[in-house]
């Protein structure tokens, strides 16, 4: 009997053991998962940056012939950017370019891992666009722009340019466009250095003191350059992070000055510079298809404002003089930017000034304060489009698509639906017209400053041809737009203008 409870007491014991060791067991499963999921956050959220579903490639047709452009974005708030760059029909030219992206996105998802993270973001973010010169022969000048934010300071700008003959899809470099000879690298070097010792700003972006040591008779030096059929362009990147706010430095020479340096195959005929860049006069004139680089597109705008403005689609300016004074509408295109539309905001604040701003949807999604900036300002807010498309030469869906994506986004960041509507380089269909979108707005005086990225031409073309009832155009990406218009709002300020929204100059 006293056998049969000892076994029993034992069995009692072992299950008692069992039950504690269980419960100890899972106690410490649970403590590690929950200690191991304060951190999984971090690692969750990182690993969203190869997330499919955080990246968006889109391609679309540009104005130059065989040539797509490619959109690619991230919507992961620990890694974001925004990156646009050429496709041709040449396989070799898109490797070369896509690895140049590749390798750009590797070197900054790896700078931003140790970049503090604040509410689940990191303040950084890269931006990489394009602009695209045309010679006469048809041969096209790609040039990358490669700027970062880290922490919400701007590292130095990086320059990148690649060249393809339209025609044969070879790629072009320095060498390729120039003569052989021995003594030709050196005429590059003073020519570009005389331009430079000419050129004040030129001079303290690129720094004295190393201008010299820069600008040494290797082809390295010029490597990134472009070739139009009025202008050569060489640039240069800052010469250290004092001089970042100014960004690329280039020296603009004309194509006739170098005319002699070139290969025949590349020379022109006549090479005098006019008022109108080469692009203006020949690819918008055709009206071909539009690209979404950030620069240069807005050539195209010179010619095909003024056009439609004059057939009829605009309210006539001179509806203004009906009210006894002076007023004119000032508009800013291709914004925002986190500094120079900053900037911008500054200047008029200072004059007492109200303007329209013309926004791109893709750039309003990226720098969503410089947005809220404007509208907090009390500025007109206008929509154009998400990618700055040529409108014309899309199904019509897809153009609604461009515009109503941008209305959705910069109603959500400002609160407010953009009031107007200025279609890319003012090409739009009588079918959009027709539609649902607000007012479209165009322009009667192009200041230039896409072309000229000079603070002091700009004033120079705002007197040429502003009157009352004008409507300006500039755009708020261009550093040299900003720093250029105080002494413009002086000037106008002086001739007795008033500074009104384009609403309110067409009523």
């Amino acid at each position: 009997m006293k056998k049969t409870f000892r076994n029993r007491r034992f069995k009692l014991i072992d299950v008692l053991l069992t039950t504690i060791i269980v419960f100890l067991a899972m106690t410490a499963i649970v403590l590690i998962f929950t200690k191991g999921s304060s951190g999984s956050h971090l690692k969750s959220a990182i690993s969203q940056s190869s997330d499919k579903d955080a990246v968006v490639v889109d391609k679309s047709d540009s104005k130059y012939e065989g040539i797509k452009i490619i959109t690619e974005t991230s919507n992961d708030p620990l890694g974001k950017y925004a990156i646009q760059y050429p496709q041709s029909k040449n396989e070799e030219f898109n490797n070369h370019v896509s690895t140049y992206i590749h390798q750009a996105k590797k070197n900054y998802l790896q700078a931003i891992r140790n970049v503090e993270i604040e509410n689940n973001k990191r303040k950084s973010e890269l931006n990489i666009s394009y602009e695209t010169h045309v010679d006469k022969k048809g041969n096209y000048s790609f040039v990358l722009m490669n700027n970062e934010y880290l922490q919400g300071q701007k590292r130095l700008s990086e320059i990148e340019s690649f060249h393809l003959n339209s025609k044969s899809g070879e790629q072009l470099d320095i060498q390729t466009v120039f003569k052989e000879d021995t003594t030709t690298l050196q005429k590059i070097t003073d020519r570009v250095r005389e331009k430079i010792q000419h050129s004040e700003k030129l001079s303290e972006g690129l720094i004295l003191d190393k201008m010299q040591i820069r600008t040494e008779p290797e082809w390295k030096n010029f490597e990134n350059f472009a070739i139009s059929e009025k202008f050569m362009f060489f640039y240069f990147e800052s010469g250290s992070l004092k001089d970042v706010k100014a960004g690329p430095q280039i020296a603009m020479i004309p194509i006739g000055d170098m005319n002699d340096l070139l290969k025949p195959e590349y020379q022109v005929v006549s090479a005098s510079p006019t008022s109108g860049d080469e692009d203006n006069q020949s690819d918008t004139s055709k009206k071909e298809d539009s690209t979404g680089e950030k620069d240069l597109e807005s050539e195209a705008d010179n010619v095909n404002g003024k056009e439609e403005q004059e057939s009829g689609n605009e309210k006539s300016p001179t509806q203004a003089e009906k009210t006894g004074e002076k007023k004119i509408a000032l508009t800013f295109d291709d914004g925002p930017d986190p500094k120079s539309t900053i900037q911008i905001l500054e200047t008029l604040k200072k004059y007492n000034a109200k303007a329209t701003f013309f926004m791109l949807g893709s750039r309003v999604e990226y720098y969503q304060d410089a947005a809220k900036a404007v509208k907090a300002s009390g500025h007109e807010i206008g929509n154009h489009s998400w990618n700055h498309p040529d409108l014309s030469k899309m199904p019509l869906a897809k153009a609604l698509e461009e515009i109503n994506r941008t209305t959705d986004i910069i109603q959500k960041v400002t609160g407010e639906k953009p009031t107007v509507f200025r279609p890319p380089y003012g090409a739009y269909t009588d079918q959009l017209s027709k539609q649902r979108i607000p007012p479209i707005v165009l322009w009667n005086v192009d200041t230039l400053d896409w072309k000229y990225r000079d603070s002091t031409k700009l004033l120079e073309e705002v007197k040429k041809s502003t009157k009352d009832g004008s409507t300006i155009l500039m755009h708020d990406i261009h550093q040299s737009t900003a720093d250029g218009l105080d002494n413009v709002m002086a000037y106008l300020k002086s001739q007795g203008y008033k500074f009104v929204t384009v609403s309110e100059l067409h009523k």
